[in-house]
């Protein structure tokens, strides 16, 4: 992996490549910038914060298979707001065109 000097990054705000200081780090770890030039603070290369797809689908499988949130959660090591919110948008993708009033059992 390529080392990056606060000299080759260019402020996306004004281009410029003097004046580049680092700044701290995000939540996910990459490296923040600051332009000296034009007070600019940004990320070169921000990391992705996400659950991988198969990772959805596992807190899914085990919301659906009758666990709790939290039993999702503290099992695969999320917030178990994730499995809900996944669920909730699973849910939505279902069509809900079905008129309740003249279905019959």
């Amino acid at each position: 992996m390529e080392m990056e000097t606060a000299k080759e990054t260019k402020c996306p705000k004004c281009n410029s490549t003097e004046g580049q200081m680092k700044k701290g780090f995000t939540g996910a770890g990459s490296q923040r910038r600051f332009c000296n030039k034009c007070k600019h603070k940004y990320t070169p290369n921000p990391k992705k914060w996400a659950y991988t797809e198969e990772e959805r689908r596992q807190a899914l499988r085990l919301l659906l298979s009758g666990n709790s949130g939290r039993g999702v959660g503290k099992a695969l090591g999320m917030s178990r707001s994730n499995a809900y919110r996944w669920a909730a948008e699973e849910g939505e993708k279902i069509p809900r065109d079905v008129d309740k009033r003249k279905h019959r059992p």
